[in-house]
């Protein structure tokens, strides 16, 4: 507490109040250091137990062996990273935000007990990194080893996002979309997951989408779609 410059008491601000204040930026932090930490956790779990002989499995297809490795389609891959964060800078409605915070969790912990549970490793290409592309590539595959792939979070999460503008903004939603299918389709192109993955990437957002927001009526949310204070 302290006397402003007229004599009158101020109040400094409580933790609840800093909190309220700031809820978006924190529980987008949050999220980014949890479920990042405890991906790759999980991803390199997972990289020790196939170095050590746990059988994991392939998921090879027709499809897979059809799409040819095209390393020019990651940086439409890394498009997903900034795509992901458009509820955090357009969605002006807390309670909104809330939900879709509780869904990324949702698709991530359902995604961390299929990956321990059914272990699945990406067989990759040999890269040779002789284009920006290909160095970029090298790069990716170097971070992430290749065993958090079914299903395909890349594809979970970039459907939720345009999901969820679609429902307030069906122009935007449809432009999202849009997105969300050329993102899943350079996670094929660049190998980072299979023709399997990305089906059950869908499945994961179809299961959390409706569970998350059942109840939650877009008219009565019409300024939820705005940018974020």
């Amino acid at each position: 507490m302290s006397i402003s410059s007229h004599g009158e008491e101020e109040t400094k601000p409580g933790i609840r109040e800093v909190y309220l204040r700031h809820e978006r930026l924190i529980i987008a932090v949050f999220l980014v250091i949890f479920l990042s930490c405890s991906f790759y956790y999980v991803d390199w779990h997972n990289h020790l137990l196939w170095k050590e002989g746990v059988k994991f499995y392939s998921l090879t297809t027709g499809v897979d062996r059809a799409i040819p490795f095209t390393p020019a389609w990651v940086w439409v891959y890394l498009l997903y990273y900034p795509f992901c964060f458009m509820p955090l800078f357009l969605l002006n409605n807390i309670d909104t935000f809330r939900r879709v915070a509780g869904a990324y969790l949702m698709e991530f912990i359902i995604a961390f007990i299929v990956f321990l549970s059914f272990p699945v490793r990406m067989i990759r290409p040999v890269v040779v990194p002789d284009t920006l592309s290909t160095k970029m590539v090298g790069i990716i595959y170097r971070i992430d080893p290749g065993f958090n792939v079914f299903p395909s979070l890349h594809v979970a999460n970039s459907l939720l996002v345009a999901l969820i503008f679609y429902r307030y903004n069906k122009p935007l939603g449809i432009f999202f979309l849009l997105i969300a299918c050329l993102i899943a389709a350079s996670t094929l192109y660049v190998k980072q997951h299979y023709a399997v993955d990305v089906v059950t990437g869908i499945l994961d957002t179809a299961l959390v989408y409706p569970l998350i927001f059942w109840g939650h009526r877009p008219e009565r949310n019409k300024k939820a779609l705005q940018p974020a204070a």
